[in-house]
Formats: structure tokens, sequence, C-alpha cells
């Protein structure tokens, strides 16, 4: 099955199950009624930090970033935070959620000032486990829909409730351990690019290139991770290695998907901001069209990664007759 056969059959699914699209359009509603978590403050002052620095021109000049501009895509950041986004987990679950695309179509957002670090990364942590059991939740829902897969289908409630703690768990586990990996190649990186920029900025903007197609590679081989752990109810382990090995097997058809479906959700979210520009009904009626868009796409990625999987059994069986 192709890229296009994958994302038409994952909208077939979607299409015929309307049910599916109840979490997001709940997720986007408790988004429009709480207030806005802002961590404005703290950016602030870490914005005024890098202006300080582009001051300097021997700072500015050696620096392989560009401070001055640091400084204004921090405020920027800082004008539009949001905390309770963390609730949408769209990088690992797929959730979509137009509240999260597009934080200022609510123009009057009561907002809630976070002016420390550690209430920040507190609210931040909290927030961002309530998003993974709702991600998680999601995409068993999902899983729970389609009739391939090697975990089981028609879950009681409590086996379901059950399953959705054990691979929310298991997405932690996941994290850290993908965090303190991370941080082990981040941390002598760091280090380097700061080394070669210092001797050349010339050579630090290139190693800092060279460093970023890196951790894009890794997280394209990690791509499956989080459909593999709920779709297939692997352990972490199991999971990452499944992951490694389908993209390897197929890596220009997952490099393929990745930029389909992120053009499509790109192009759509445009179509949507102008959408929003209709008031009330606008509003109702592209986060509907998000939610579609965005569930179809999540269901497209469990068709793909799975007729994979299913794919490469078949050749490996074949060959071992």
């Amino acid at each position: 099955m192709g890229i296009i056969d994958s994302i038409s059959t994952g909208y077939r699914f979607v299409s015929q199950r309307p049910g599916l699209l109840l979490l997001p359009l709940l997720l986007d509603a408790l988004l429009w009624v709480l207030p806005r978590w802002s961590v404005g403050p703290l950016l602030g002052r870490l914005a005024d930090f890098y202006t300080g620095l582009a001051e300097d021109p021997e700072l500015a000049e050696g620096s392989p970033f560009a401070l001055d501009q640091m400084g204004e895509i921090l405020e920027i950041f800082g004008q539009t935070s949001n905390l309770a986004q963390f609730l949408v987990n769209g990088l690992l679950y797929h959730v979509p959620s137009l509240l999260a695309t597009l934080p200022n179509i609510k123009e009057t957002h009561p907002s809630i000032e976070i002016d420390s670090i550690g209430a920040a990364g507190l609210l931040s942590l909290l927030f961002g486990l309530a998003g993974l059991l709702i991600g998680a939740t999601y995409m068993n829902l999902l899983a729970q829909n389609l009739p391939i897969g090697e975990g089981r289908k028609a879950l009681s409630l409590n086996i379901l409730a059950g399953r959705i703690v054990r691979h929310w768990l298991r997405t932690i586990g996941f994290l850290i351990l993908f965090g303190l990996g991370l941080l082990m190649i981040y941390i002598p990186g760091v280090i380097g690019i700061t080394v070669l920029a210092l001797i050349s900025p010339v050579l630090g903007s290139g190693a800092l290139f060279l460093f970023a197609g890196l951790i894009v590679v890794i997280l394209l081989y990690l791509y499956f991770v989080s459909t593999a752990l709920v779709l297939d109810d692997l352990a972490i382990g199991h999971a990452v290695r499944r992951s490694i090995f389908l993209v390897r097997r197929n890596f220009w058809t997952t490099v393929g998907f990745v930029l389909l479906t992120t053009l499509i959700s790109t192009g759509m979210g445009l179509l949507f901001r102008q959408i929003t520009q209709w008031h009330t009904l606008g509003v109702a009626f592209a986060t509907l069209g998000n939610t579609f868009i965005g569930t179809g796409l999540a269901m497209s990625l469990l068709v793909f990664y799975r007729t994979r999987i299913l794919a490469m059994q078949q050749e490996e069986t074949a060959g071992i007759a």
C-alpha cells in the first residue's frame, strides 16, 4: 500500500467513525475555556539577556546565533505562550488541536502570568503528563477502530483503561531514556560547536547545521515508536527496534509520508487560519475541519506503519520458505 493509499484509507476509516473526533474536539473546547498560562515574563527577561549580549560586538561576531534575532523570537514566544498547550501532544500521538496551532484566535483570553522558573517547570510537567495520557487515550481509540495490528481489539472499558495507563507509563519511560540519550549527544555537541565558533564563525555555523541534521535523522528513525507502543502493544525496547528497522527498510517512503502529511496539515492550517476570521461560526467550522484532517492523518499513520510491517513479515516468511 503506497503513501496515497494509506492516507485515503485512514480518512475512510475516520469518515465511517465520526466518534473518533470527539476527544480532540473536547480538548479544543477545554483550551478555549481555560485561561492562558503565560511565561511571558520569564521569556521577556531571557530576551533582554540576549539583546544585551548582542550589544557586545565581540560576542555578537563570535556567536553562531544571531543574538538580536534570538531576543526578538523569545519576545514573540512570550506573548503567545500558553503552558496549557502541553495538554495537546501532537509530536508523539499526533493529537490535532486548532487552539494549540493558532493560540491567538481567542483575542480576549484571560491570562495567568507565571514569573517563577520553578512554577513554570512544575506546570509544564503536570500539563505534559496529562497531555501524554490524553494522547495515549486518543491513539488507543484509533487503534481499536483499525482492524489490523498485533494488539487486542474490542476490549472492555476496564481492560482498555489499563492498557492506556500501560502505554502512558511506557511513553514516559521512553521519553526519559530518549532525553538522557539526547543529553549525552547534546552536551558534547554544543561544546564542540562553541569551540569551532570561537575558531571560525563559518565552522561553527557548519557544525551547527550538521548537528541539527543529526537530531532530525534520530527523530525520523524513532518516528514510529509511539505507534508501535499502542497499535502493537510492544515494550519500549521492542518498539524502538521496530521503528528503526521499519525506517531503515523504508527510508525514502517514510520521508515522503512525513513530508506529505506535514504539507497537508500545514496547508490546511493556513486555510483554517483564514476561516477563523469569520468570527465564532468560522472558529467552530475551522475547529471541526482541523480535527477531521488531523485525525485522518493520525489514522493514516497507523495504516502506513502496520501495512509496512505486514509487508516485511511476508517478505521474511517468503524468504524462509
